[in-house]
């Protein structure tokens, strides 16, 4: 996981989570939503530089003085952006109460990549924070959350079916698996690879990590279950067909 200044994260957080304690009449939840909209809609339209506190304020109607007292600064609303649609993707997923199996898994990885095409310009922005040279501890955190959850959440049944090896370093094994998914999204939001391709892709990171921790016949399944997505990508790629960035 990437990392950022720790101390200026944590000032910048104990400066949100202030305004929010102070802040918390009908009127002012209502601003604070409209802004956090807002901004979503501007972080989709053209990226972080298109994001400034008069814009924000201009568009969403609202004092420039009422977002630096609910959310610190600018980045103070970026952070706030991704946390409200973390919780609301977290919410979703509490709510269905499935355990992890694998066709749970391969299930919500496929609602994932509908849930960013259906924000694909704003999806493609928090994508790139995981990848960014201005490092996002705080959205990076929250952004790979959910995968990191479902990883162990299939990871708790398989050991509890007796399926899983002892000696490998599982929270390891757990961190990278999440890197690698959010690369399969990264080739997504660059274009190159079809949302299609991008599920596909997903369920064979999936399968990838699980088959280093799995034992026997469950680890000689997920590999049977691996070589036929791997025939299935090979299938929609022509023959000498390389990647290609895809206009908007």
């Amino acid at each position: 996981m990437l990392i950022s200044d720790a101390a200026s994260q944590e000032t910048r957080s104990e400066k949100t989570e202030s305004a929010r304690r102070r802040y918390t009449s009908a009127a002012m939840r209502e601003r604070r939503t409209r802004i956090v909209e807002t901004a979503h809609r501007l972080l989709g339209e053209g990226g972080v530089a298109s994001l400034t506190i008069r814009r924000l304020s201009e568009e969403a109607g609202v004092a420039q003085r009422t977002i630096y007292r609910l959310f610190g600064d600018k980045d103070g609303v970026i952070s706030a952006t991704v946390v409200d649609r973390m919780i609301e993707v977290r919410e979703h997923i509490a709510r269905r109460g499935l355990s992890y199996s694998l066709p749970v898994v391969f299930e919500e990885l496929d609602w994932m990549v509908s849930e960013m095409e259906r924000d694909t310009s704003y999806g493609r922005v928090v994508v790139g924070f995981v990848f960014a040279s201005e490092q996002r501890e705080l959205e990076v955190s929250e952004l790979t959350s959910v995968a990191h959850a479902r990883f162990m959440g299939w990871l708790a049944l398989q050991q509890a079916q007796g399926n899983v090896r002892t000696a490998l370093d599982i929270e390891r094994v757990a961190r990278d698996h999440v890197m690698h998914e959010f690369l399969v999204y990264r080739r997504w939001a660059l274009g190159l690879s079809t949302s299609e391709e991008c599920r596909l892709e997903l369920r064979a990171s999936f399968l990838s990590s699980a088959t280093l921790l799995l034992t026997d016949e469950p680890r000689e399944a997920y590999l049977a279950e691996l070589a036929r997505i791997h025939r299935k990508l090979k299938a929609l790629t022509p023959p000498g067909a390389g990647p290609q960035l895809r206009e908007e």
